[in-house]
């Protein structure tokens, strides 16, 4: 039903009222984006107070008006029906004008409408509470969420000085927000005084008005934790219109409860029998101590430890066959998570310490820039190095010398499946076999080497089988050539055939068949496993190898590893070493909440070049190298 009530004050305009059921959007209504956005919010309004701006409109040929401006108004309209707030006949009250000007008519709407300054309703929402109205209800009366009106209401611990100024346009509303810090109109003024106009940098404002207060992200907050500050009576600013800024007030009570923490961590400590410990709330400077230390040894496993490791072993080779044809499975990869904890902290437990050398060594206990407690067990000063090295000295007339800095009991990171360890150690075979077969001068000390062994101990060394033969293996066109070439050229060779070589060529020759005895494959987790990495290292070293022409992370890669590694990766990648701790953060948490294909291709793109441990060169003796966290240290060095 349409309703024509009046004729307005131009020729080309005049006002009725239209069944919402005979409204369409005309084609030249100009807002093309975010058209549906805060129609929920818009139809509270509605509700509430009515439809207070009347929608433009032209007649269309098929009976009905096709509005050219108003488009989130009918959606508001409609939604109010379906949801039997409005009746289904209701008629809106139209402005109808003439089709040549719908496009200008848009247009001009939407550029003219103007934002209430945040003043202005910051003292509407005020007026409402003054007359007993609640923010809830201010909320859903304007369509506006809670959180939205309590922000706007705190703008009114801003004193009228930096309300007027604000209204000048001398701050920004993120300024504005920055000097509800503090409750205190003189400190307002007075910084606001002292910083030039127009302000305009937020961070700066809140630092210099939070004054001796702890940042809730400062390292000493994170050991000691908010509910513990709080549950000792701390009081915590919080920052209304940042959700991630607070800070604690009570400094003194802060350096109180981590000094209280750290005392037990190093009762705890100095319980386990060491002869002295440290504790520093600070960061850790170990002085007086030698570079040596004492490192924990492994036990015999129990039977019951035994059957708990293999069955640990048994239950992640199940998840990984499992998750090869279902990579995506959130679940899956929990559970592997969660066993490969377990499995960790297993075979940590079998750990010990030597009570003897423990009684000539001390521990400390520091807390790093994350909050974290650092302990560091085994340091020994120098003055008591004699007496350990005289204990160790007496030991190794009896067994053999396990004072392996290996063997260390330390965090570990995410490991990867087994599967991948075998493709990343026969990728590395591959590269080895590659570069060896063009070194002879290499492979003739690799054939001394593993023939010494053979000689004095009748072993071979892990990952070698010269003694044996050949190894077969998918080796790249380039090496499989040669070694059809040289196959070719001397298949029926004798001795003295060989013996009238140059040796240039003898070594070549020897080069390209002590490459075929290599192969440094494992898995990551056999006992020998270990011991062909430690191989494979010392070879890559020699060889300088560079493992980024032979290999690279790709997206199949990702998509298979564990989440917790790829997380543990990009945390460390170049890029998010420029970034703050502060900033960092955010995008690692968003990085977890992310499905496995799109983290894949995040860690394409921000970790070009990387390499796993498995296949990292280590540096040679002498060598210096810059570490991811050395990179990170640098680069938050140069932004400071």
């Amino acid at each position: 039903m349409t309703t024509e009530i009046l004729d307005t004050s131009t020729e080309t305009q005049r006002a009725c009222f239209v069944a919402v059921s005979k409204l369409v959007v005309h084609e030249d209504n100009v807002r093309r984006t975010d058209k549906r956005a805060d129609i929920e919010a818009l139809a509270a309004s509605i509700a509430a107070h009515g439809l207070l701006q009347n929608l433009s409109v032209v007649r269309a040929e098929d009976g009905r008006y096709a509005v050219v401006a108003g488009s989130r108004r009918l959606a508001a309209l409609r939604l109010l029906i379906k949801q039997g707030k409005l009746a289904r006949d209701f008629a809106a009250p139209c402005t109808i004008i003439e089709p040549e000007l719908s496009a200008e008519a848009s247009l001009a709407e939407n550029v003219q409408r103007v934002a209430m300054n945040a003043m202005d309703e910051m003292e509407a929402f005020a007026r409402l509470v003054d007359d007993g109205m609640s923010v809830e209800a201010i909320s859903e009366r304007f369509g506006a969420s809670v959180r939205h009106v309590e922000q706007r209401l705190a703008l009114g611990r801003l004193s009228p000085k930096i309300r007027a100024a604000y209204r000048k346009g001398d701050l920004t509303l993120d300024v504005a927000r920055a000097f509800c810090l503090t409750d205190d109109h003189g400190a307002q003024e007075r910084l606001f005084k002292q910083v030039p106009k127009p302000v305009t940098h937020a961070p700066s404002i809140r630092n210099a008005l939070s004054g001796g207060r702890a940042p809730a992200t400062d390292r000493l907050a994170r050991f000691v934790g908010l509910e513990a500050y709080e549950g000792a009576g701390g009081r915590i600013v919080r920052d209304l219109f940042e959700n991630e800024v607070a800070f604690l007030e009570d400094g003194e009570l802060l350096q109180r409860l981590a000094a209280e923490r750290i005392e037990e961590m190093r009762e705890t400590l100095a319980s386990e029998g060491w002869a002295w410990v440290e504790a520093q709330l600070h960061h850790a400077q170990i002085e007086g101590c030698a570079s040596e230390r004492v490192r924990p040894r492994a036990r015999s496993l129990t039977q019951e430890e035994s059957e708990g490791i293999a069955d640990l072993e048994a239950e992640i080779e199940a998840l990984d066959n499992e998750l090869e044809s279902d990579s995506d499975n959130e679940a899956l990869w929990a559970a592997r998570d969660a066993a490969e904890a377990r499995l960790d902290a297993l075979r940590e437990s079998h750990q010990s310490w030597d009570k003897a050398e423990m009684a000539h060594a001390g521990a400390v206990v520091t807390i790093d820039r994350n909050g974290e407690p650092i302990i560091t067990r085994g340091l020994i000063k120098r003055g008591d190095l004699k007496a350990v090295r005289k204990l160790r000295s007496v030991e190794s007339d009896a067994t053999p010398d396990t004072d392996d800095p290996s063997s260390e009991a330390a965090p570990r990171s995410p490991s990867l499946p087994k599967s991948l360890v075998e493709g990343l150690t026969a990728a590395r075979t591959r590269a080895l076999r590659a570069e060896l077969s063009g070194r002879p001068h290499v492979a003739l000390a690799l054939t001394v080497l593993a023939l010494m062994h053979r000689s004095a101990a009748r072993a071979g060394v892990p990952g070698l089988a010269i003694a044996i033969s050949p190894v077969g293996f998918d080796d790249d066109d380039r090496f499989e050539q040669a070694r059809t070439e040289a196959s070719t050229a001397y298949a029926d060779a004798d001795l003295a055939r060989l013996a009238d070589e140059p040796a240039d060529k003898l070594l070549e020759l020897l080069a390209l068949f002590i490459a075929e005895a290599v192969d440094v494959t494992h898995d990551g987790a056999s006992l020998s496993a270990d011991r062909t990495q430690a191989t494979s290292d010392e070879l890559a070293a020699v060889l300088d190898l560079d493992m980024s022409r032979y290999w690279e992370a790709s997206s199949e890669f990702w998509e298979k590893a564990p989440k917790a590694f790829t997380l543990e990766a990009l945390s460390n990648a170049p890029a998010m070493a420029k970034l703050t701790e502060r900033a960092r953060k955010p995008k690692i948490a968003a990085f977890a909440k992310m499905k496995r294909t799109d983290l894949a291709r995040v860690a394409v793109r921000q970790l070009k070049d990387w390499l796993p441990d498995a296949l990292i060169t280590p540096p040679r003796p002498g060598a210096l190298v810059v570490t991811s966290a050395g990179h990170r240290a640098l680069a938050e060095a140069d932004a400071a």
